[in-house]
């Protein structure tokens, strides 16, 4: 993490802009990365690449490779600046388009994904990629308290499915960690 460490801290003093994590998520994210040896991890909402860079950096440790998924050109543009900046760019995959549209043609199981997006679609997100997801995969899901009015069909699919195992983070903005169970 060191040689990323000062582009992070330049692209906290834009969090707000860009409605990036906090340095916290971006430490639980790297830190659930390495403690499952993730190979494919899939990040719904790049923005400018602060928190791709998190899950990247811990990637590049674990041999694995990231898709990430950003609606918005200029936001994924900027991303692809600031992996190439700190020479994670081969290991990521960056997506323009909509999500929806995008995670079926994602072509991976997924170790984690990271949810970090249109609030109000997480539901579909997940839905859409659960079966993807292999048994003992993780699910992040950010901002769960703080826009958690957004998210009522999240909150209750991820605690009432059979599959999955979930619990609330009371970390920044509130992170759900759920974990696809082998049922």
């Amino acid at each position: 993490m060191e040689n990323y460490k000062s582009l992070l801290k330049h692209l906290e003093k834009t969090a707000k802009q860009y409605t990036n994590i906090a340095p916290e998520n971006g430490q639980l994210l790297s830190i659930l990365i390495r403690s499952i040896h993730a190979q494919n991890v899939l990040e719904v909402g790049t923005s400018n690449g602060y928190s791709t860079i998190w899950l990247a950096a811990a990637l590049k440790e674990t041999g694995g490779r990231l898709i990430t998924l950003e609606f918005d050109r200029r936001r994924a543009e900027e991303a692809q600046v600031h992996l190439q900046e700190v020479g994670l760019d081969s290991i990521v995959d960056v997506r323009i388009g909509n999500a929806l549209d995008e995670i079926p043609k994602c072509d991976a199981t997924f170790d984690l994904v990271f949810l970090d997006a249109e609030k109000n679609e997480y539901r579909r997100y997940l839905e859409l990629v659960l079966p993807s997801i292999r048994p003992g995969g993780l699910i992040v899901a950010d901002d769960t308290v703080t826009m958690r009015d957004e998210m009522p069909d999240y909150v209750e699919f991820v605690f009432s499915t059979p599959i999955l195992r979930s619990v609330d983070i009371p970390l920044d903005d509130g992170i759900i960690l759920s974990c696809k169970t082998n049922a």
